[in-house]
């Protein structure tokens, strides 16, 4: 039985690493009584697939988790169990029964939903909203090179086919308190060749703009979906 879960990253796990919060759902899960499956081998450990991998310090609404279950259970039952089993770091949101074989969530999601929190620039508004009209007019936006100590330079690269939606939205609880803020949303592609910082996409938004985009106060992924047919669908409730 494969069981798929939606929960969220709260603040106060936001430190947590990729390997970390891993532990801590499998922890989780033991804590729920979970009949965890097993991989065979020489080192078993639980089957889980996660679409993503949230950064360290990034809080996350709504990410996934694809758990296979040794046997069937009752799906109502393991929603209760796991809620009353998540630490402060976690909140559940939802979880559901899905179908055997199909792609895998890392495979099935390929669309991002990010918030970025930003001062406005001195200019105002007006020159946010210009910049990202104009990202949107281009044909090519080009991500600079980057270059780390020790490490193999990455070389510019043409992102604009990672973008697909940007607009600046009304504050929400999160980010009301934010006094002279802009809050902008993105929608970037996850591809396996390549993707898209929104804090790079917020820089190119300020060149295109004329106006210094500072780091941004707070970056944070909405959700992730699955994009069919120009469509996005929620990966809960779909067929993957």
């Amino acid at each position: 039985m494969r069981i798929r879960i939606c929960f969220a990253k709260t603040e106060a796990g936001r430190y947590l690493s990729h390997l970390d919060l891993a532990r801590t759902l499998e922890r989780s899960l033991r804590r729920a009584k979970a009949p965890l499956a097993f991989s065979e081998g020489f080192n078993p450990h639980p089957k889980l697939s996660f679409a993503s991998a949230l950064p360290v310090g990034m809080t996350g609404c709504r990410e996934y988790l694809d758990v296979e279950l040794a046997y069937r259970v009752d799906a109502g039952e393991f929603c209760r169990a796991l809620e009353g089993a998540f630490p402060p770091a976690l909140a559940f949101v939802a979880a559901e029964e899905i179908a055997e074989g199909g792609r895998s969530l890392s495979a099935a999601v390929n669309l991002a939903v990010y918030r970025l929190v930003a001062m406005l620039p001195a200019e105002g508004p007006g020159k946010v909203a210009e910049g990202i009209a104009a990202v949107l007019a281009e044909t090519e936006l080009w991500r600079k090179p980057k270059t780390s100590p020790g490490k193999k330079p990455i070389p510019a690269k043409e992102v604009r086919g990672l973008l697909r939606r940007i607009k600046i939205v009304d504050a929400d609880e999160a980010t009301a308190g934010l006094r002279d803020a802009v809050v902008v949303e993105m929608e970037l592609h996850l591809r396996q060749d390549g993707q898209l910082r929104p804090q790079e996409l917020w820089e190119m938004i300020g060149v295109a703009g004329g106006f210094a985009a500072g780091a941004p106060l707070a970056v944070f992924p909405l959700d992730l979906l699955i994009l069919r047919d120009d469509k996005p669908e929620s990966p809960m409730h779909t067929k993957t």
